[in-house]
């Protein structure tokens, strides 16, 4: 009789043992399923996956922006972390079934993404440019056409970090992590000898620690030119001048040192070719040579 108990509480043990196991592995199929299985994602759920695309791109980015040794350090982990971020909600995202035009709008802006993470991998500066220019705009276009405009902060604030310390010459600024000069004022006038003298005011802002003189800026960073040829230092009419007090002041302030902090209105005066061609600054960054933009000026609109 007690052998018969003792076979029966081993058999009733293996049975809860196996029926533990099988519990086991259909929970476990069951959340390998779950991860699969196709969803009906709303537009919030979009929108936070929106989000997190951007977020995931941008940590990365905003190391390389840092520009620092211990950035660098962190860039490799960063970049994995980033990339397997991505995988994941494209898988989410594959799965979706509702909103069809925003999800795949999406699932192209994570391919963007991704194109950008393998040009940091690459270290390829010229296309992570590009990349980059082309993920902004994405962004912008997905916010725009189905997030009434609402942007990721991650995005904004790398943007807001990049205008004020990346390199590049755009629109009417020349900007640097040292200095910004802005165009403020363009004038066409004559000279004492009836030639024609463009004048173009502009703000200087030293945000360097170091003093800094605005024309000796600008001739380090580029050169006006008009139909490719340079443009040589032209001087408006001495009836000019005494009418227009300012233009002494600004134009010996482009020759004074800037102390650190501080912002101030110069001017710069050019000899033009004609009244009509474009004049171009043609900027480039004085310790590589490599281009960092044009500011392009069109003569009809300020005759």
């Amino acid at each position: 009789m007690r052998k018969l108990i003792i076979s029966i509480i081993a058999l009733l043990s293996a049975t809860m043992l196996l029926t533990a196991c099988h519990s086991q592995s259909s929970a476990s199929d069951s959340a390998a399923r779950s991860s699969s299985v196709d969803r009906n994602q709303s537009t919030y759920e979009l929108q936070q996956k929106y989000v997190a695309l951007t977020d995931a791109a941008m940590k990365p980015v905003t190391l390389v922006n840092q520009q620092s040794k211990s950035a660098n350090n962190q860039l490799s982990d960063s970049l994995n972390t980033a990339t397997q971020s991505i995988d994941q909600l494209n898988t989410e995202l594959k799965h979706n079934r509702t909103h069809v035009k925003l999800t795949k709008a999406l699932l192209h802006y994570s391919q963007t993404i991704t194109s950008l993470l393998t040009t940091l991998k690459n270290a390829n500066n010229s296309a992570y440019s590009r990349n980059f220019i082309a993920l902004n705009t994405e962004a912008q276009q997905i916010a725009k056409k189905y997030f009434n405009g609402e942007q990721p902060d991650s995005l904004k604030n790398v943007l807001s970090y990049q205008a004020e310390n990346n390199t590049y010459a755009s629109g009417n600024t020349l900007n640097t992590k040292n200095f910004q000069l802005e165009f403020s004022k363009i004038q066409i006038v004559s000279d004492d000898n009836n030639g024609k003298v463009i004048l173009f005011t502009y703000t200087f802002k030293n945000k360097s620690n170091a003093d800094l003189t605005p024309a000796t800026i600008l001739q380090q960073y580029g050169e006006f030119q008009q139909d490719g040829t340079k443009l040589n230092e032209g001087i408006p009419a001495t009836s000019y001048q005494q009418s227009e007090t300012s233009y002494a002041t600004n134009s010996n302030q482009a020759e004074t040192a800037v102390a650190a902090g501080q912002t101030v209105t110069a001017v710069v005066g050019l000899a033009l070719k004609n009244d009509t061609s474009t004049v171009e600054y043609v900027a480039s960054n004085p310790t590589n040579k490599e281009s960092i933009g044009t500011i392009s000026i069109q003569l009809q609109q300020n005759k």
